[in-house]
């Protein structure tokens, strides 16, 4: 039992850093490219569409470990300790505080966020292939 407790601790605690990120990038002091970089981190870690499917044994789950793990280190080497201290306070104060609600609505946001990309491309597809038959 002590095992799932660690694990829900940890999960629990990646969350936390994933939602000060989010403070973070929030914060007016952040540059553009360091928004950027943590957006990309941020998406790709709560995103359930990854560049290598999971089904692919290996390397299925160590690119969600690799870029994960790397956009993490240079968001938090990029940013001033001052933001990331605040927003980490700030993130573990609403967390604690807050339901299951809140992680419902964030996974609603991204699978529309990827529905209308998909849109996009599909509607792009269809301009460039309409237009090179006539």
């Amino acid at each position: 039992m002590t095992q799932l407790h660690t694990l829900k601790q940890k999960a629990h605690t990646l969350n936390t850093e994933i939602y000060a990120l989010y403070l973070s990038y929030r914060d007016n002091r952040v540059k553009w490219y360091v928004r950027t970089l943590v957006a990309f981190a941020i998406g790709y870690a709560i995103s359930p569409i990854d560049l290598v499917p999971d089904l692919v044994a290996v390397f299925g789950f160590l690119d969600d470990v690799v870029v994960v793990a790397l956009g993490f280190h240079f968001s938090y080497h990029l940013l001033s300790k001052n933001i990331v201290g605040q927003a980490k306070l700030q993130a573990f104060e609403e967390l604690n505080g807050a339901s299951a609600s809140m992680a419902a609505a964030a996974y609603r946001i991204i699978g529309y966020a990827w529905i209308l990309a998909l849109a996009i491309v599909l509607v792009l597809l269809y301009k460039f292939t309409t237009l090179s038959l006539f």
